[in-house]
């Protein structure tokens, strides 16, 4: 299993992306029960391999999952009143057009969580944004401005954290009210706007925008396990597709 994990960790954050988008598009425009099923399953075995190494996040995952799924296959089977009565209780009436539309749109939003989160912990966000700045031109403006902010949401937890512990000493450990948090406001985002300008200085310094060929400190060049990867899974969805939408 964590071989697996590992082998999904090193393909190209881009490639994996576009395999995942594309089963996410199949996910979406299709109707089919037997292939949103098919693919629920696909998303799950994804899921599992992903979360191989931080198994403390199956469970609580998996419930947010089957609770989403359970409140949309819910309203459907209730509220869609076409076609054949099969469920009634006093008021509350069920027909099967609303059965199985409730089981396709909970399995697709399903498919389609398990997949995109099964994304995010096999890629970390700054190989992200790095693969789509060499693999897809993301304008170098956007991409470096992407990597900052992302940086600096952990920097963000920290000063919220100090400030906080100095407002508790300043405050003798009595107990913080909300006026107290919008007091952290102000010195919070100054932190951020003056971390920001020095950022911004420091790349205007390096001629960050002035070489259009600059080199990568991370190689992300699509390699031939890449390209197996992309033919191998497009495949597999196409062979899929095909034979429970024409059968």
């Amino acid at each position: 299993m964590r071989r697996l994990n590992k082998f999904l960790s090193d393909i190209n954050p881009s490639v994996k992306f576009f395999s995942v988008f594309v089963y996410i598009l199949l996910l979406v425009i299709s109707m089919n029960k037997n292939f949103i099923i098919t693919l629920f399953i696909i998303s799950f075995l994804f899921f599992i391999i992903s979360v191989s190494n931080n198994k403390r996040y199956i469970i609580p995952i998996s419930i947010t999952v089957i609770i989403f799924s359970l409140t949309i296959f819910i309203m459907n089977f209730v509220f869609y009143k076409a076609g054949r009565g099969i469920f009634a209780i006093a008021y509350i009436k069920g027909t099967k057009a609303g059965f199985d539309r409730g089981i396709i749109l909970g399995l697709r939003s399903a498919s389609i969580i398990l997949f995109s989160v099964s994304y995010l912990f096999t890629t970390p966000p700054f190989r992200f944004i790095e693969s789509l700045m060499q693999n897809l031109k993301l304008p170098k403006l956007i991409g470096y401005a992407l990597l900052i902010a992302l940086r600096e949401v952990h920097q963000f937890r920290n000063n919220f954290r100090n400030t906080r512990n100095a407002l508790l000493i300043r405050k003798n450990g009595h107990q913080i009210v909300m006026i107290d948090y919008m007091k952290l406001i102000i010195p919070l985002f100054a932190c951020i706007i003056r971390k920001g300008e020095r950022s911004a200085i420091a790349l205007e310094l390096r001629g960050i925008m002035i070489h259009k060929n600059k080199m990568f400190y991370n190689d992300f060049s699509v390699k031939h396990k890449d390209i197996l990867f992309l033919l191998i899974s497009l495949c597999f969805l196409c062979i899929i597709f095909c034979f429970f939408t024409f059968k």
